[in-house]
């Protein structure tokens, strides 16, 4: 009870930390796009989180049924007084399976007020805890995910005074441990608390989807890992796996091949063949990859829709089923090419034969995103450590 206590009081300082817009406590409601699809309906969760929140969900959705297809939520909120709904807000999410994604649920009015659009959200403050929550989590690209550190006011505004208490520490020290529990209890990377940390007082830290893939705040399985340094016989490579471990990509170089460093882009096959199969296209690469066109016309893509073009070169298409890939392409490029790999997020491919609608889909295969945080230095890493 006494830590419960202290709990509390401490939300009431993370609340306010941040100015609140005023707005109605959340409600949750069904909206529809008007037709009958997977996705055609969901529910609106709007306005801020407070002590009632988890009670109004209750009441909207009843007890968890155990199964993994739960309702779909679009949350928009500033956020809120209570953490501590939040957080159990969330493990209400996680309870009932709910695929949450953040969004403004309006009217349309080219169809009638019974007719619902999705317009850009945010979720703030409290709500960016709640948003944890969700079996499937995701932000999009003109949604605002956005967290901040929490702080006293009054410690604030006299910040040359000694302020800390010794029930002022033990508060700090279970609200910590409680927002990391709940971190780990979510499968989601700690380093979530050290990124709200990182907001001025009175600002919020916004997450971007390269950051919230890194952090696991969203959940898509095809991200990527952040990069692993690997040995690679005499050498090193640098190497990083999605997170389905359905794709890989590595980069390394050989002595012999002075000024060049080898791309992998490594596939596992479901049963361990050479056919690869996704929602798009299946075959084999002698069905739909055309090596005796040597050099293919690729691109390294970056953020706000820049891009580098590349000419990678062909080499082999070999098999690794001790690591779990099966259908893995060796390209290589020129090492002024590879020092611009740093930022981009995604290594495209253009297949040779385009204007072919399935050789076109069948090029995913070929080509790779690229995790975040790559830098010079691993550059330097893979040049300086041939094989």
């Amino acid at each position: 009870m006494v830590a419960r206590r202290f709990f509390v009081f401490l939300v009431v300082l993370l609340a306010a930390s941040v100015k609140q817009i005023s707005a109605e406590p959340m409600t949750f409601r069904e909206a529809t796009v008007g037709g009958v699809c997977a996705g055609c309906t969901w529910f609106a969760a709007e306005g801020d989180i407070t002590s009632d929140t988890p009670a109004a969900f209750r009441d909207a959705f009843g007890e968890p049924s155990g199964g993994e297809g739960g309702p779909t939520i679009i949350i928009n909120s500033n956020g809120g007084d209570d953490l501590a709904a939040a957080l159990e807000l969330g493990q209400l999410f996680r309870a009932h399976s709910v695929r949450v994604s953040i969004g403004d649920t309006v009217s349309d009015p080219q169809n009638g007020s019974h007719v619902s659009m999705i317009e850009p959200g945010k979720c703030l403050s409290a709500c960016a805890y709640a948003f944890l929550g969700g079996r499937t989590r995701e932000i999009g690209g003109s949604r605002e995910l956005g967290f901040h550190q929490f702080y006293d006011q009054d410690i604030l505004a006299n910040a040359d005074r000694p302020a800390f208490s010794g029930v002022q520490r033990l508060r700090d020290q279970y609200v910590v441990g409680e927002l990391i529990s709940y971190l780990i209890e979510m499968d989601i990377s700690t380093e979530v608390f050290s990124f709200a940390a990182t907001a001025s007082p009175g600002e919020f830290a916004y997450m971007t989807e390269a950051q919230a893939a890194e952090l696991r705040v969203v959940d898509d399985p095809g991200a990527m890992r952040p990069w692993d340094i690997l040995p690679l016989a005499s050498g090193l490579m640098i190497e990083s796996r999605s997170v389905d471990e359905q794709k890989a990509v590595r980069f390394f170089c050989l002595s012999r091949e002075r000024g060049r460093v080898h791309v992998q882009i490594m596939n596992a096959s479901d049963d361990r063949s050479q056919r690869l199969t996704n929602e798009y296209a299946q075959g084999t690469p002698d069905e739909f990859f055309f090596p005796r066109l040597g050099t293919f016309e690729s691109e390294l893509r970056y953020p706000e829709a820049k891009a580098r073009p590349l000419q990678l070169s062909f080499n082999r298409v070999l098999s690794e089923p001790e690591s779990g890939f099966h259908v893995n392409f060796d390209f290589t490029m020129s090492e002024i090419e590879f020092r611009a790999v740093p930022e981009a997020n995604h290594l495209y491919f253009w297949p040779g034969h385009a204007y072919v609608l399935d050789v076109n889909f069948w090029g995913q295969f070929v080509a790779s995103k690229l995790p975040a945080g790559m830098d010079p230095n691993l550059n330097e890493i893979v040049l300086g450590n041939c094989v």
